[in-house]
């Protein structure tokens, strides 16, 4: 199975999540064409979903459904630098369609609130020509510390 993190992201130090993600493959960002791209210093992380036929509804347009996973994904990874995580909630705004004429859809998932018990994300998805296409907000609950090799 291929690696879902860009070349920009490998041998990067950083947090133990960081090491997971760039020592393995994730079987459902990989199948869904999302991988991710940079973990920043400020806490936020980056990804992208690559646009395929497969990605579009009938309209021709990214699939809103793709571009929420594509959000909870890089969220995800973002709050699990911080121990263990589920998405407990989330609220999406699609502002604009995702023309299936798009190679890729970005996402920067920001973070709101870093606590003991709650991270909170908000996200951005843009499209190739930097036009902002969705946006929302990822709560996440904090389970425990990271165990490596934990999937």
């Amino acid at each position: 199975m291929k690696d879902f993190c860009s070349e920009e992201v490998k041998g990067k130090e950083g947090t133990d999540i960081e090491k997971l993600v760039l020592g393995s493959a994730d079987t459902f960002s990989y199948v869904n064409n999302i991988r991710v791209t940079k973990f920043n210093d400020d806490g936020s992380v980056e990804g992208e979903l690559a646009v395929t036929p497969q990605s579009l509804n009938a309209l021709g347009i990214v699939h809103g459904g793709c571009m929420a996973t594509l959000a909870d994904a890089v969220a995800g990874h973002a709050a699990n630098r911080h121990g263990r995580c589920v998405t407990v909630n989330y609220a999406f705004n699609f502002l604009r369609p995702a023309k299936g004429t798009n190679k890729k859809i970005h996402c920067i998932a920001l973070p709101e609130k870093v606590g003991q018990t709650l991270c909170i994300y908000h996200i951005s998805l843009t499209d190739d020509q930097g036009a902002q296409v969705a946006t929302g907000n990822f709560t996440f609950f904090r389970l425990g510390p990271a165990e490596h090799g934990a999937r």
